[in-house]
């Protein structure tokens, strides 16, 4: 049985030894990378515990729940996991840590009132995490999903505080990539008081890795219970409800890639002519690539209609195609969709969430790639709730079925509601998991 990874033992040692050979002779290139990002420049002192508030140490007699996401993904899922710990521990202080902005300012719109702190997680150097933790003095830290900082964990165990990781997972990929080091990793998930995965697969993962099967439970997917934005009559649902009204079915293309834009046009355009009604909503994942995805369309001859440039927001427009070029409003768009692609799987990027679509029972078409999805695609696909096609030339055809006869595709979109509901009860899991870890001893384990 693998030790755990404590301050001075060999494997931290060894950590750090190979983190600080990185860090110098990496200096040619992690500075300019962060210098020559405005989001990157912004955090990186707060990341270093040099700029930026941290909360204050707790009153007497509070308990502190430290979470922690990554990103927006990780964010997200954490909402109703933090709705839960509230409404269980009315009196506990939560903060919620993050590492990107996007995922910082997630938490600010989804969990106003409900959590008492945001602060950046801070950079897994060594002395870094443990003025943090010293700062913040949590009496449980909860990490969602798999982030693996072996000397925040270490500094952790050192001062006796149990970190539970929630919502866990592990995919091929990574287990095959930890695997390697298996050595070095089961002394560090060693340190864990408890990890809750999401399958069991990934608990058996996390095992194999070499986590005591003891502290491994199968807790479920936090995503299976988030609650839906409010979408509201915002100006975008008026335009687009508008639009319905007058006989347009909206296909809406969410968090598309490079690569997925023009595929998706190239099976659109045959529908369109098809139906003339059938209209494209595209909605690039990131911000940064408006301008080069309205070229693009207007290169393959389907200039689009932008979202900012629609007068008042809420005016009929001729285009065949209206580019999101806004933020936050996607929820918006699904609620209006008649179909929806999720994008981020007809390239290898691993996919996105199908669930905010399936609230609003829309049927919901994916492309091969959904790894950081699996549980949630297999389950819908297994239901019937999901339609899974192996490229662009199946998207075509979905696309033209859909323009003949969009009743057939209701069901998919009934079923999706229907899973929703079914999958309810994560969030009560993986908060008992937490409160027990804040019950139990303090002692490493």
């Amino acid at each position: 049985m693998a030790r755990p990874f404590l301050p001075g033992s060999p494997g931290h040692v060894l950590y750090n030894a190979a983190l600080s050979a990185g860090v110098i002779l990496g200096f040619p290139v992690w500075v300019p990378w962060v210098l020559l990002s405005r989001k990157r420049r912004s955090n990186f002192p707060d990341r270093l515990g040099v700029r930026g508030a941290l909360p204050a140490a707790p009153p007497a007699g509070r308990s502190t729940v430290w979470m922690h996401a990554v990103s927006v993904g990780e964010t997200n899922a954490s909402v109703p996991l933090l709705h839960r710990l509230r409404e269980r521990a009315p009196d506990a202080r939560l903060l919620l840590s993050n590492v990107t902005i996007t995922g910082r300012g997630t938490a600010e719109k989804a969990l106003e009132g409900v959590i008492d702190g945001r602060f950046y997680f801070p950079f897994d150097l060594p002395g870094v995490s443990g003025r943090f933790l010293d700062r913040v003095r949590p009496d449980v830290v909860v990490v969602v999903e798999t982030e693996i900082w072996p000397n925040f964990l270490a500094a952790c165990a050192r001062r006796g505080v149990p970190v539970v990781v929630v919502n866990g997972r592990l995919s091929e990929r990574s287990y095959r990539g930890y695997a390697r080091f298996r050595w070095f990793f089961a002394a560090v998930l060693r340190t864990l008081r408890a990890i809750s995965a999401q399958t069991r697969e990934d608990a058996d993962r996390f095992v194999a890795l070499g986590a005591d099967p003891g502290i491994v439970t199968v807790g479920g997917n936090l995503k299976f219970d988030m609650s839906p934005p409010e979408t509201g009559a915002s100006s975008l649902s008026v335009l687009l409800e508008g639009e319905k009204a007058s006989g347009t079915r909206w296909i809406v293309a969410g968090s598309t890639h490079p690569g997925e834009e023009a595929a998706v046009l190239r099976a659109f355009l045959p529908a369109h002519r098809k139906a003339p009604g059938l209209k494209l909503l595209l909605a690039p994942r990131h911000p940064e690539r408006f301008a080069e995805v309205e070229a693009l369309l207007q290169q393959e001859g389907a200039p689009p209609a932008r979202r900012t440039a629609i007068e008042g927001g809420t005016s009929r427009f001729g285009e065949a195609v209206l580019l999101l070029d806004t933020v936050g409003e996607l929820s918006s768009a699904y609620a209006a969709a008649d179909i929806a692609f999720v994008g981020g799987s007809l390239v290898p990027k691993g996919g996105h969430n199908v669930l905010e679509p399936a609230w609003h029972g829309v049927p919901t078409i994916v492309g091969p790639h959904m790894d950081n999805f699996r549980e949630i695609a297999g389950a819908f696909l297994g239901a019937g709730a999901l339609l899974q096609v192996a490229g662009e030339e199946d998207l075509s055809a979905a696309f033209a079925r859909f323009a003949e006869s969009p009743e057939t595709f209701l069901e998919i979109g009934r079923k999706g509601r229907d899973l929703l509901d079914a999958f309810r009860g994560a969030s009560k899991r993986n908060a008992e998991v937490v409160l027990s870890a804040m019950r139990g001893p303090v002692s490493p384990s």
